[in-house]
């Protein structure tokens, strides 16, 4: 197996990764970002109204990160977006033998962290954008956020309230959850991809497609009902308002602890698809397609 020419590897992300930016899929993305806009940020920019208080910039993007329901359908879009990656056509028998297999399974890395970056930074502008008119930036959280039970309480259960649950404004700064919250989802969309590319190589496209639905489904069932195991899926680890409780410092289970998961699960499937890249026969694309 040929050694990994960086140069051949960055080449052949770039050109996958454009074809897939330029795929009539993406029209799924827009729809998402409508979603999002009437589901999370019009019930907060409401709570703004009522108030007649603005909202931190970042809050829009924070309470999508930290959505139960919508951190279930942005991991299902961006499964279904990158649902035929690693991309196999009649090229990739030619790619393969130009750029050998090092070099090929480090290019389809590659073109996963572009996906993965670019697909939730569309997100993020998508949320922040519509608040450039009305928002300010600051570490503190709005008043929106902190007080908006206080001066009305007869709308504690206002779903605005809930998307910037008391377990984010009172453990950290808006900075440190917009932060946490990005990165966090980043590596958790990673962790997908590579599931998928697992499966792909070991020549189980169609049964990593539905595993990888199981376990983010098992996430966001964990999750709802609220057990230990949700741990042991990449959804509750993704969530950092789950970390901790509602006034105490001390977390139910530190940021650092999911960290380490994300980098155990990544590392082993890292492995596993170096192991697997070298067993795989490339003369025969049928089987990657099965």
């Amino acid at each position: 197996m040929k050694g990994i020419n960086l140069k051949k590897s960055f080449a052949c992300a770039k050109v996958e990764y454009i074809k897939w930016v330029c795929d009539a899929r993406m029209i799924i993305l827009a729809v998402l970002l409508i979603f999002i806009h009437s589901f999370a940020i019009e019930p907060l920019r409401e709570n703004a109204r009522l108030m007649g208080e603005p909202l931190n910039l970042f809050e829009p993007f924070i309470a999508v990160a930290n959505s139960g329901a919508i951190l279930l359908i942005i991991p299902l879009v961006f499964m279904t977006l990158i649902s035929d990656f690693p991309k196999i056509d009649t090229n990739t028998v030619f790619y393969i033998s130009r750029t050998g297999r090092s070099s090929w399974l480090l290019g389809q890395i590659l073109k996963l962290v572009f996906m993965a970056a670019s697909f939730l930074a569309v997100i993020f502008l998508g949320a922040v954008l519509p608040m450039l008119g009305s928002g300010f930036v600051s570490e503190n959280w709005s008043k929106v956020a902190t007080d908006f039970v206080l001066e009305f309480p007869e709308r504690a259960q206002n779903f605005g309230v809930r998307l910037l649950p008391v377990n984010l404004y009172n453990q950290m700064s808006v900075a440190e959850a917009a932060v946490q919250s990005y990165l966090l989802v980043f590596v958790y969309l990673l962790t997908i991809g590579l599931l998928m590319l697992a499966f792909s190589l070991a020549r189980r496209k169609n049964a990593g497609f539905v595993f990888t639905a199981c376990v983010i489904s098992l996430g966001t069932a964990f999750c709802s009902v609220n057990t230990q195991l949700m741990w042991t899926m990449p959804m509750a680890n993704a969530l950092i308002w789950l970390h901790y409780t509602k006034y105490f410092k001390q977390p139910i289970v530190s940021v650092t602890f999911s960290v380490f998961y994300f980098l155990i699960v990544i590392a082993a499937l890292l492995l596993f698809c170096i192991f697997a890249v070298r067993r795989f026969d490339y003369d025969s694309v049928t089987e990657i397609l099965s």
